[in-house]
């Protein structure tokens, strides 16, 4: 075998461990691994920026851009008293994110990042609290955490 056919297969495997985990994962739990992937995607991010890697900067603060929409997307807005709140913090966000990859600002994925991670930390501590209530709608598309 050469060197890329033992990558491509680690490629395939990591897809379809994903794609399952994904699939039977509950809703907190895929909102956990979502925030896991931001923080390591902006992470990422910052060390490509330190380096002069354009190219890696520009995919990472484009995939971090991606989980954010999807999370605004899942987010029922009717559900909780704070969602329309949640959801001008993620939009808000994506502007940041957008920028910071406009212009490779350095600040502005730190700002992301902090705000994500505040985030993450609130769901993360919701769903352990022991009257959360979690409910998904949707095949497990939006969700709702309550405390």
């Amino acid at each position: 075998t050469t060197e890329g056919d033992v990558m491509s297969t680690s490629h395939e495997l990591r897809e379809r461990f994903t794609d399952g985990g994904l699939a039977t994962a509950s809703g907190p739990k895929i909102i956990d691994i979502c925030f896991g992937r931001l923080d390591r995607d902006l992470g990422g991010a910052l060390e490509a920026l330190e380096l002069h890697q354009v190219e890696r900067t520009h995919e990472l603060l484009c995939h971090a851009q991606d989980i954010v929409h999807e999370l605004l997307c899942m987010l029922d807005v009717d559900a909780w008293e704070h969602s329309r709140s949640l959801a001008s913090i993620y939009r808000y966000v994506l502007e940041l994110l957008t920028g910071a990859n406009v212009h490779k600002d350095r600040d502005r994925v730190h700002e992301a990042r902090w705000l994500l991670s505040e985030i993450g930390d609130a769901f993360r501590q919701a769903a352990l609290a022991p009257s959360a209530s979690v409910t998904t709608d949707d095949g497990g598309r939006s969700f709702s955490v309550r405390a």
